[in-house]
């Protein structure tokens, strides 16, 4: 018996081995020799066996490649985790504390404009920039700052424009209308508008609000906002030390909600109807068409300039519905005197789900325009419980920001994608949100160029560039063209074609990827003549039989009706369910 244990003691067990090395079960079945058996007598004369090698076979087995392969493996693991617990401790330290003591030392007066869609905060604040000059607009979408450039420069007041796509020089310029991530923070305004500032609180931009709204060097800063964002925002202003007002605006022309949409039948010009992808959009517009409407389309993929083309021809009065998605909620101006939503779930990047109260009331806000309609009115094809119940809901108050992530920790010793991945694991904080790394992940993973301390900082703008990760042709194309960066050479030029309306708007996409990333090195690339290009076939594809985009049964071809949420008609999804042809 004494044997019996002093063998036991000397042999490793396979849990033994794969604690020590770090290897699994499998490869231990593959590479080692056959164990020796021990059996050893317990009490009451039972026996129990267990599996064995003597230490020196043991370690002469894990010197097997692939044994040796998983064990790097593991090491490189455990540093991995190691590093990361390192940079969420370094994160700790950083804070919106640095943009809160650079605000305190300016000298400014704010002016809160609260208010619902269509109530007229931005008006207002714009009428106070045109006669403080000279001053700045910062809003969310190019759009807006399109919208802002032109009216003031209609005004007499010379304004240039600057956005991530495009910038429009005027001689003389006293206002710089942007988006507002290219606020200039080294400049002195008299007059600062900060748009749409309920966006402080998203996790992919709102870090660009709280730098505009603590760093933005003016005399008076007019912020326009929803409701729900006052009480986080003025809790923000009040640390500064600096004075403000707020003003109450009531929507100009009455909202309400008028019941379920039947059909067809029931649409009626100047509508808007909602929709919650590219596909519905288009098939819904065809259908309209077909019953003697003429429909401007509006959606979230297509250029800003085909959109604006769509809007021009319904101010115009050449077509006399819209068709949209949640697009048309920010930054978009159109006399609609009613909005139904077709559908009342979207794709929001991983699941569907139901609209939330600040969407209906954003989207549905837009009827109804002053001056034009004596109210607005908000109807369903579908869930019109959920849209009345969310119409006359509160949407909830803002209680966190978006902090940006700190450009200052590229300068430590660590590999780039654990700084990005740290950020991600951080836990959140009472008041704020963190910026959200996930597209830059994606797009360093496509990255296939060392990463040296010399461009580190490059490779941080350049995976930083808005993509839609969703695409992997896009994403391929912006990685082709950061790697000509980083190698110092030019871009290569899209190649998606305008066969179709898809490959035009992807193709207008990579043109606005090449424009900024070269942008992020000084490099101004004008391409708005091949822009123009792609708008104008976009346009002539738009004009053709619409037809081909109506959404059809995929078993008997029966066309949908708009707002359908699947690709089956009534008739064949019965069949299929009950196993019965009807």
């Amino acid at each position: 018996m004494a044997r019996s244990r002093k063998k036991k003691e000397a042999l490793l067990t396979r849990q033994q081995i794969i604690r020590k090395y770090g290897i699994t079960k499998k490869l231990i079945q593959e590479h080692f020799p056959k164990p020796e058996i021990i059996h050893v007598r317990g009490r009451g004369g039972s026996r129990w066996t267990m599996e064995g090698w003597p230490a020196e076979v043991a370690a002469e087995a894990v010197q097997h490649p692939e044994i040796q392969k998983q064990i790097r493996a593991r090491a490189e693991k455990e540093l991995r985790e190691r590093q990361i617990g390192e940079i969420m401790a370094l994160y700790e330290g950083f804070s919106p504390e640095s943009y809160l003591d650079k605000a305190r030392r300016l000298q400014r007066m704010f002016v809160l404009h609260v208010g619902p869609t269509n109530s007229g905060k931005t008006y207002d604040a714009i009428e106070d920039l045109k006669t403080h000059t000279p001053g700045t607009y910062l809003g969310p979408l190019r759009l807006l700052a399109l919208e802002m450039f032109d009216k003031l420069n209609d005004a007499g007041i010379p304004c240039s424009m600057l956005t991530g796509e495009e910038s429009i020089p005027v001689e003389g310029a006293v206002v710089v209308s942007s988006t507002i991530e290219l606020c200039d923070f080294n400049r002195h305004y008299s007059t600062a508008v900060i748009d749409e500032a309920q966006l402080i609180a998203d996790k992919n931009r709102g870090s660009a609000w709280l730098k505009a709204i603590c760093l933005v060097d003016a005399e008076m800063v007019h912020i326009c906002m929803a409701p729900e964002a006052l009480p986080f925002i003025e809790e923000l202003i009040t640390s500064f030390g600096d004075p403000y007002n707020v003003v109450w605006h009531k929507r100009l022309a009455p909202l309400r909600y008028a019941g379920r949409c039947k059909g067809y039948g029931d649409f009626r010009p100047d509508d808007a109807i909602i929709c919650f992808s590219r596909k519905s959009v288009l098939s819904t517009a065809a259908i309209l068409e077909k019953h003697g409407f003429h429909a401007s389309v509006i959606y979230g993929a297509l250029p800003p300039e085909a959109r604006r083309n769509e809007v021009r021809k319904y101010l115009s009065g050449e077509n006399n519905i819209v068709v949209a998605t949640d697009a048309i909620g920010l930054g978009i101006s159109l006399p609609i005197k009613r909005v139904v939503f077709a559908e009342t779930e979207k794709f929001d990047g991983k699941e569907f789900r139901q609209l939330t109260t600040a969407e209906v009331k954003q989207i549905g806000g837009r009827a109804g325009r002053y001056g034009l309609n004596e109210y607005g009115e908000v109807l369903a094809l579908g869930n019109a419980e959920l849209i009345e119940e969310k119409l006359g809901k509160n949407v909830r108050a803002i209680k966190q920001a978006c902090i940006g992530f700190p450009r200052e920790v590229l300068s430590e010793d660590y590999p780039l994608e654990l700084l990005l991945l740290a950020w991600e694991k951080m836990p959140r904080a009472r008041e704020f949100v963190r910026e959200s790394m996930q597209d830059a992940l994606i797009l360093l993973r496509h990255f296939r160029k060392p990463i040296t301390p010399e461009n580190r900082e490059l490779v941080f703008d350049l995976v930083t560039c808005p993509v839609d990760t969703r695409t992997e042709e896009l994403v391929i194309y912006w990685s082709r063209c950061a790697e000509a960066i980083v190698k110092n050479k030019r871009p290569p030029a899209p190649w998606f074609g305008d066969e179709t309306l898809q490959s035009c708007e992807l193709q207008y996409k990579a043109y606005d990827i090449r424009h900024q990333l070269l942008r992020r090195i000084g490099i101004e690339d004008d391409c708005s003549a091949e822009r123009q290009i792609i708008c104008e076939r976009i346009a002539e594809l738009m004009r053709e039989n619409k037809d081909q985009y109506i959404r059809r049964c995929r078993i008997c071809g029966k066309e949908l009706p708009i707002g359908s949420l699947f690709n089956l008609c009534e008739r064949c999804a019965a069949f299929r369910e009950g196993g019965r042809r009807l």
